[in-house]
């Protein structure tokens, strides 16, 4: 099947136990996914954001900007939360010019 990588906005979702079960299952609640978008969805009274970092179709695994979720077996794998991630240092000014 297509394979999915998803952003959590924050490490509390994976914090959850069996985490990934949930996830499956509440991407059976979305038709396709477009690669840059941010999906929500409920779980136990808190809402969790995730954003759509990378997709890949089947069969062979190329990188696509949507992909059918619906009726399909699709992998999904988390990558570093956002509120995990190390803020970027901002680029100075060179020769004074801004």
């Amino acid at each position: 099947g297509s394979a999915v990588r998803l952003r959590p906005h924050t490490s509390a979702f994976v914090n959850i136990g069996n985490h990934q079960a949930v996830l499956e299952t509440e991407l059976k609640h979305y038709s396709a996914l477009t690669l840059g978008t941010t999906i929500p969805f409920d779980y136990r009274g808190e809402r969790y954001h995730f954003d759509v970092v990378d997709l890949r179709s089947a069969p062979r695994g190329e990188r696509v900007p949507m992909a059918k979720v619906q009726d399909c077996d699709i992998a999904a794998e988390f990558v570093r939360a956002r509120d995990q991630l190390k803020p970027r240092r901002k680029r100075r000014d060179v020769g004074g010019v801004k």
